[in-house]
């Protein structure tokens, strides 16, 4: 996949949800990953544990003054979703392992021009109750650089 100028905001959302649903293994045994990584929340009844990747914002930056090439920051959401607290630590490690892990090489955030991983914050948001969703929001900052 490459990630093109004129789709990165969806390019780089793809790009992270495609490898998370091939290097995290879903405990419910979906083989697809469909139903596990997904890139919006949930409007349906879902089987937990599950992944979301939700773009968050941005800004971009001039890389001159008579430039039209610019660096983007993107701000994206990763949230685990999780049936206890033990699965969502687990999930959490995994994920931050593996956007650690991958940034460079083939199949990397370097090849795909994704720069600069950043994890800015770990916060819980745990549903009260027995039973109930715990889960782990990860909000990370990657930058790319858009030319032409």
């Amino acid at each position: 996949m490459v990630i093109s100028t004129t789709t990165f905001l969806k390019d780089v959302i793809i790009f992270l949800r495609n490898d998370l649903r091939t290097n995290i293994t879903d405990s419910l045994g979906r083989t697809d990953g469909i139903g596990f990584v997904m890139t919006s929340y949930p409007q349906r009844e879902v089987k937990y544990p599950l992944i979301t990747v939700v773009g968050r914002g941005m800004d971009t930056r001039k890389l001159g003054m008579q430039s039209e090439t610019q660096l983007a920051t993107l701000r994206v959401e990763i949230r685990i979703w999780a049936r206890n607290i033990e699965e969502k630590d687990d999930l959490t490690q995994k994920v931050i392992n593996r956007i650690r892990q991958n940034e460079f090489g083939a199949s990397s955030l370097s090849a795909e021009e994704i720069y600069g991983n950043l994890l800015l914050s770990a916060a819980d948001v745990d549903e009260v109750g027995k039973g109930q969703p715990k889960s782990k929001i990860l909000e990370y900052e990657f930058k790319i650089i858009l030319s032409g």
